[in-house]
Parts: structure tokens; C-alpha cells; sequence
């Protein structure tokens, strides 16, 4: 496992004003095993190594007019912060030198033509805070020392070129100069402060506080307005690293707040948000509304105001969810939130965007082109990574923001799953993987060796010294209400399994320890929201479940089990009984898990639900007329 010189500076240095509550492994002591997700993280390592230095930097070169000969990547830029990151990061999880050199080589080659062309220390608000962060990556955890100099060049630069004066309310247009995602700059400049100590940086990040919305936040007043999705969670994260800067514990009431107002008014049944990429839409229902065409609407007005103050109607080529990007808000803004709080539930929305989100990803293809939204649309999505909307200047949509965030995204799979303090080891996600724990007593495995989310049952071996008495805790899902069990060694243990806490065990452990542990999976429909009652989508436990052809449901919701029945033979696969699927009694319709559906195929995620025969004849009278 990597050791970086800084992976824990930023913590432990006298400008950190709090400390964690529970510690996570800085991307270090966990490998993950065999899985889907190891896969995705393995492909996309070899892909970004294959880029050529050149066509990354291609775009920053642009950006400040420097000619090159490079081809370069069509996106708009950014991106080369992120892959900087993403390297170190990736070196840090896997060992692989090849991920460190490839950093160093990009960066010194930046550096090099920085040093001849200073035009390219003029950053907008959005490469800045892409670019330093990736270079803090590269110190934080790969020990990289001479990003230290080019961090603060930049910030010089940034703190004489950015415009103060510019509205503070987030809204995404001309009053914002072009100073776009401003309210994201806190983190990492913030960051900059623990690891180097400079107060600029500390007078930096306050002076790009998110008053507007954290105030609104702490007063419990959502009417905020539509706001850009992604980054609006994402400034959560400038939030944290206030906390811990300042120690002021407004700003951890402001994450505590604003996630659990979104996770519950904001949120598809995936952990997906953003229809459209925008967040607080001033409709009552606007989740349900906007998965339903114009003509669905019954006579409803199909327009509404967009994170850009423009009156717009919703569009098929702006999906549900902008994945990778979401995800990536999502992860950290968990991952503080345990660290600050060491509360269970907030592994609840990370576990959702895992399985079904970036779980649910193909590929990005060797082109750059991935899937940029994930669509829930109740007459159909389609995965695929052709983007629909062409740019102003002609470029498609290939190498652009989302091919930042999905390297970090799978980076941060071994950074999701284990927490640790002084006396216990946390297993937040579940994942198969293998953490290594160093105690005073010697060095503590422990593997997950389950197939996790196929199969319901979770099982870990663990390994220490002997006699070493420490504490096991299990995150008990949202959704696990059922019968849960636990066994140590074949032995059923009686501890408590209450969701949304952890299912803790004190033991001395030995050599190859056997803990086995079962949330029951079961059906379970969750609303789109309180205004649409009956467009639900169909959960598996933590996995959501998509149907394979259009369909009306009728039957008990609280009850599917009782008429949707699983397919002999096929994993994770369902089958409703004849006369649930609308008006043809003869009619069934199968569900799969939404995860592991394949590309360029149409599927159904939410339905319109009917409790009874009575309401099918009321829905037959109302088609028929």
C-alpha cells in the first residue's frame, strides 16, 4: 500500500481547527477485489494512461491562445486539474508507478510551458479550482513537492484577476461574469491553508463564501431557486472545509441540513439528481414533472425557470442525472460527513449513487464520449454515450467535464468503504475489498469476500494478532428493515441491526474470523415525490430495478412481493403475475436490476402504479373515452 508524505497533513496541521470523529484511509490500506466496479476502475486506468501528454494539455493551451501542434481533446477544458488528480489519486490506491509517472510528466511538462508563457496562470474560476486541486492530489498524496510553488503562483494570480463584485446568489448568468461554479472555490483553497499554512489562502477561500445559500440552508428556508445541480452539491464540500478551518459548527450544520433536505425532496430512487442539471426548481413536484413528456402533463404549464434564470421546457437531450459529476458531489460530501460526524446514515446516499449511478456506467469510449446523463424518463431511457446536444462552435460532446470526475469517482471507490478510530474499524460500503488496519498490536485484515449487491449475504474474514480486542461496525442500510442476522464463526450473535446505524461487534479476534451478516433483500417502491404518489420505481434492495418494456402497474405497492414474483433460473430477475401490467390481463413484464443493463437498449424505470381492479376500470373508462 502507498504511504504519501502529506496524506494526512491537512488534518493533522495546526490550521485545522477540528478533528475527525472517525478517520478514513486517505486512499491508501484498501485494495478492492473482483467486482464490476474494479473493472470500471482498472479499464479506466489503462485508457487515461494511453493519453498522450500533449493532447491533454491541448486544451489549457487553447484556453489561454497558445498555439501548439497537439490535436488535443475536444473538450472544453478543466480537465487537466482532474486527470492530475486522478493519476495521483489512482498511484495511491493501486501501486501502479506507472499512474505516478504519468503525473509527473504532465505536470512538468505544464510547468514548463507556464514558465515561458504566463498567460497560462490567468484561470477562470472553474480551471482554477480544477487545476490547484489536482496539483494538491498530487502533494497530498503522492508527496509531489514542486506543485507547491505553481499551487501559489496560480492563487496569485487568481486573487488579483477574479472579480469580487460579481451577485452572490448563484444564479448561472451574465451577473456572473463568467465566474462560473465561484461558490466550489472554498474547498480547495481551503485546503491549500492546512497543508501549507499561508494565510492568503485562508483569506482566499473566505472571501468565496456561499452566503446565499448556506444562510438559507441554516434557516431551514429551501425557496432558494433553480440552481445549477452538481455544483450546488458540490459547494456542500467548500462548506466542510470551512468547518475545519474555522471550527465553526454553523457550517457543519449547514451539510447536515442541506443533505438531508435534498436526499428527501431532491433525489430519484437511484440517489440521482438533477433533472436537467438543476436543483430547486420552483414547482411544486418537479421531480415527477420533469420525467413526463409535454403531451403527459394533463394541461400543465411545460415550462420552467432553469439555473440560468431562463424559461425553458424540459428536453430529452438534458437527462435525469449528470453521472459522473453527481456522483463525485455525492462521495465527498459523504465521506466529510462521516468523518465530522461518525453518524451511519450518511453512508445512505453515497451507497445509492454507487450501485445504481456509477455502477450503472458503460465504458467511456477510447474517443472520450461517456454517459453524461443517466435518464429515468417515464415513457423510456437508453444508455448511451452520444450526447445529442451539439455545441455552438460544432464539437460534440467528448473528453468534457464528466471525464474529470468519473477517474476521480472510481479513485474513490477504495476511499468509501473503511473508516477507523482508535478502537474500531467502520465498513461504511460494501464493496468486495481487503483493508489493512495498523494497531498497536500488530496489523489487523480484514476481507470482504461477498458478492455484494447480487447477493444479500456479506461475508468477512479477518485476521489479527491474537488476542486483539477491537470493535467491528457494520452500516446497516436505509432500506435493511427486515430480519437481519449475524454470525461469528458459524455462531448467531444477538446485536442489534437498526438501519441507518452501525451493527457493532466487540471481540478479541484471531486468525481467519468468519463474520457473516444478511440484510434481507425485498421489493420495495419509492415515489418520485410527494407529488406524484403513483409514479414510483421498483427497488430490490439497494439496487433499482428497471422494467424491460412500457408498462402500467396494478397492485398492492406496499406489497409487491405478493404479484411480482422472482424468474426461476435468472439472478436478480422479476416477473409480475398476469393481470398487474395495465389493461391486458395476459400481459407480464420483467424487471432487471438498472445497474447491470446494457448499452443502447430502451428501459423503463418509472411507472404509473394502480392499487386495485377498481382504479384499472376507472384508467380503462378514462383510455377507452
Amino acid at each position: 500500500m502507498i504511504h504519501a508524505a502529506h496524506k494526512e497533513d491537512a488534518q493533522n496541521s495546526p490550521c485545522t481547527k477540528t478533528k475527525d470523529v472517525i478517520k478514513s484511509f486517505t486512499y491508501g490500506n484498501v485494495s478492492l477485489e473482483d467486482s464490476l466496479w474494479k473493472k470500471q476502475r482498472d479499464y479506466v486506468i489503462e485508457l487515461y494512461l494511453s493519453l498522450s501528454n500533449g493532447d491533454i494539455l491541448k486544451s489549457s493551451l487553447r484556453h489561454a491562445g497558445i498555439p501548439s501542434d497537439f490535436n488535443g481533446l475536444p473538450g472544453w477544458g478543466g480537465t487537466l486539474g482532474q486527470m492530475l488528480g486522478s493519476y495521483a489519486k489512482l498511484y495511491c490506491v493501486t501501486g501502479d508507478y506507472r499512474l505516478k509517472a504519468k503525473a509527473v510528466s504532465l505536470f512538468e511538462e505544464w510547468a514548463a510551458l507556464a514558465d515561458e508563457h504566463p498567460e497560462l496562470y490567468h484561470q477562470g474560476t472553474y480551471n482554477y479550482d480544477k487545476m490547484i486541486g489536482g496539483m494538491l492530489d498530487m502533494y497530498e498524496y503522492m508527496g509531489y513537492e514542486p506543485v507547491k510553488e505553481y499551487i501559489s503562483r496560480l492563487t496569485d494570480q487568481s486573487i488579483q484577476d477574479l472579480d469580487r463584485s460579481i451577485d452572490r446568489d448563484g444564479l448561472q448568468d451574465h451577473r456572473m461574469k463568467g465566474q462560473i461554479e465561484w461558490y466550489t472555490l472554498p474547498e480547495n483553497v481551503y485546503r491549500a491553508y492546512q497543508l501549507f499554512g499561508d494565510e492568503k489562502y485562508k483569506e482566499h477561500a473566505s472571501v468565496w463564501h456561499y452566503d446565499y445559500m448556506w444562510d438559507k440552508v441554516l434557516n431551514h428556508d429551501f425557496k432558494i431557486g433553480p440552481r445549477h445541480a452538481y455544483s450546488h452539491v458540490n459547494c456542500l464540500s467548500s462548506a466542510a472545509r470551512a468547518y475545519e478551518v474555522t471550527g465553526e459548527k454553523k457550517y457543519l450544520d449547514i451539510m447536515e441540513i442541506a443533505y438531508d433536505e435534498i436526499t428527501s425532496h431532491h433525489t430519484y430512487a437511484t440517489g440521482g439528481y438533477g433533472p436537467g442539471e438543476n436543483l430547486f426548481v420552483d414547482r411544486e413536484g418537479y421531480l415527477g414533472f420533469m420525467l413526463l413528456s409535454p403531451w403527459d402533463l394533463g394541461g400543465e404549464d411545460p415550462s420552467f425557470m432553469n439555473f440560468a434564470g431562463q424559461r425553458v421546457a424540459r428536453s430529452d437531450a438534458w437527462g435525469s442525472c449528470e453521472v459522473s459529476c453527481c456522483a463525485w458531489a455525492v462521495f465527498k460530501i459523504c465521506n466529510y460527513l462521516l468523518r465530522h460526524t461518525g453518524d451511519a446514515k450518511y453512508g445512505m446516499w453515497a451507497e445509492q449513487m454507487l450501485y445504481n449511478c456509477t455502477g450503472g456506467q458503460p465504458d467511456i469510449k477510447p474517443n472520450g464520449e461517456l454517459l453524461y446523463y443517466a435518464d429515468y424518463f417515464a415513457d423510456g431511457g437508453m444508455k448511451s454515450t452520444v450526447d445529442r446536444r451539439l455545441r455552438a462552435g460544432g464539437e460534440n460532446f467528448q473528453w468534457q467535464c464528466c471525464s474529470g470526475t468519473f477517474p476521480q469517482d472510481v479513485a474513490e471507490y477504495s476511499n468509501m468503504l473503511y473508516y477507523y478510530d482508535d478502537d474500531s474499524l467502520y465498513v461504511s460500503q460494501y464493496l468486495p475489498s481487503c483493508v489493512e488496519w495498523e494497531r498497536k498490536e500488530g496489523k489487523v485484515t480484514v476481507e470482504n469476500f461477498s458478492d455484494f449487491p447480487k447477493h444479500s449475504l456479506l461475508r468477512f474474514r479477518v485476521n489479527a494478532p491474537e488476542g486483539s480486542r477491537f470493535a467491528l461496525k457494520f452500516r446497516v442500510p436505509a432500506w435493511a428493515d427486515g430480519k437481519n442476522t449475524v454470525k461469528v464463526n458459524g455462531r448467531p450473535l444477538d446485536v442489534p441491526a437498526v438501519p441507518n446505524t452501525w451493527l457493532t461487534i466487540d471481540r478479541e479476534w484471531g486468525a481467519d474470523d468468519l463474520v457473516e451478516i444478511e440484510y434481507p433483500f425485498r421489493l420495495w417502491f419509492k415515489a418520485v415525490d410527494e407529488q406524484h404518489p403513483d409514479l414510483v420505481a421498483l427497488n430490490y434492495g439497494p439496487v433499482v430495478m428497471v422494467s424491460t418494456e412500457m408498462t402500467i402497474l396494478v397492485g398492492d405497492k406496499a406489497h409487491p412481493e405478493e404479484w411480482i414474483l422472482p424468474v426461476e433460473g435468472e439472478e436478480m430477475t422479476f416477473k409480475t403475475l398476469p393481470g398487474h401490467t395495465g389493461i391486458l390481463d395476459f400481459v407480464c413484464r420483467t424487471f432487471k436490476p438498472y445497474y447491470t443493463y446494457p448499452e443502447n437498449t430502451w428501459y423503463f424505470m418509472y411507472h404509473r402504479i394502480y392499487k386495485d381492479d377498481k382504479e384499472k376500470k376507472v384508467m380503462n373508462r378514462t383510455i377507452n373515452a
